[in-house]
């Protein structure tokens, strides 16, 4: 079908950014700039790749090379809220799997997320599912702000819990000074502390306020006077028109009355829709109506949306390995303790 692929670099970056701005599913996280913040903060070793159809761009794959013993792969990029492999429109799933075998000549294992799950059965090589997990999206069109403060339950509090913080004097502030991101981060550590969740380094945090200006990324921070109760990391997108609210900071400390979590969700849909946004990412999330956090942004009108993930094994040597490595898994599982 003439396709083939073409890694990224300084002379078509241009052309990677162009369709991703574009394509309907483009991102905050496909830009080129999150693939140098990634690389220069957290020494990733990333491989983004150019799918072409004779000279036109039909799609792009943001990854990230892993080693597995002596075998090299593919995985999805970590550390962001969307990573799914981006194709065009008219992009026949039937193709897949000519695609895929132009990743084969080079790699052993190719771990993808995709947006459309009809191009599972276009899968031609051994492979099977990994993550079972979505992102949690809200639509401002559908669901603006003044649709959602009447749809909370008078009975489930969030109204007094947003209103609380106005009661009590708290006000939300934009940051963008260094010491006020090592405020931020002392809290958005002990948050993902609290949750056993991985924690990025202090430099990240401090990088990204360098990297980024007020257009691309907002900081708020909710406090008292020197009582800091949260604070939230919100990078956009213009040309998807989505706010990104990916990075969490909550004082634990406070009593239990307090919610900050709804006063800064709050606080920044709002400000998303001020803006000409329309739609909020709240992040990823497994599909758990028992789960608080899952709750919290349903109850905000979040819906989710799955990520299809296959993990595609293209040796007979892969294969093997991996199905040792679910007989040992499951060997575990299943083992009675003494």
């Amino acid at each position: 079908m003439g396709y083939s692929i073409q890694e990224l670099s300084e002379e078509n970056a241009g052309a990677w950014d162009e369709f991703n701005n574009r394509c309907p599913e483009g991102t905050f996280y496909h830009t080129t700039k999150w693939k140098s913040t990634l690389e220069n903060t957290l020494k990733i070793d990333l491989k983004y790749w150019i799918l072409r159809k004779e000279q036109k761009i039909v799609g792009i794959f943001p990854l990230r090379h892993r080693t597995i013993v002596f075998l090299n792969g593919l995985d999805p990029i970590p550390y962001s809220g969307f990573n799914s492999i981006l194709l065009d429109d008219d992009f026949n799933p039937r193709d897949l799997n000519e695609i895929l075998a132009l990743f084969a000549s080079k790699y052993a294992f190719f771990s993808l997320n995709m947006n459309n799950k009809a191009l599972f059965d276009h899968i031609g090589y051994n492979h099977h599912p990994t993550d079972n997990t979505g992102n949690m999206v809200l639509d401002l069109q559908q669901k603006p702000p003044d649709s959602i403060w009447e749809n909370f339950p008078a009975r489930k509090g969030q109204r007094k819990f947003i209103r609380r913080f106005d009661e009590k004097g708290f006000e939300i502030r934009e940051l963008r000074r260094q010491e006020d991101v090592k405020t931020f981060y002392r809290y958005y550590a002990e948050n993902l502390i609290r949750i056993n969740a991985d924690i990025l380094p202090l430099t990240f945090f401090q990088k990204l306020l360098e990297t980024y200006s007020q257009d691309e990324m907002r900081v708020t921070l909710l406090s008292k006077g020197d009582i800091y109760a949260g604070g939230l990391l919100t990078f956009v997108h213009p040309a998807s028109k989505t706010a990104y609210f990916q990075y969490l900071s909550l004082n634990r400390s406070l009593p239990n009355t307090y919610h900050p979590t709804y006063a800064l969700f709050w606080e920044g849909l709002n400000w998303a829709w001020e803006n000409g946004y329309q739609k909020i990412s709240f992040g990823r999330q497994k599909m758990d109506p028992k789960n608080t956090r899952f709750r919290i942004k349903t109850d905000f009108g979040a819906e989710h949306l799955p990520i299809y993930s296959r993990v595609v094994l293209f040796s007979k040597t892969t294969s093997l390995l991996y199905r040792l490595r679910e007989r040992y898994h499951e060997a575990g599982m299943n083992r009675t303790p003494q």
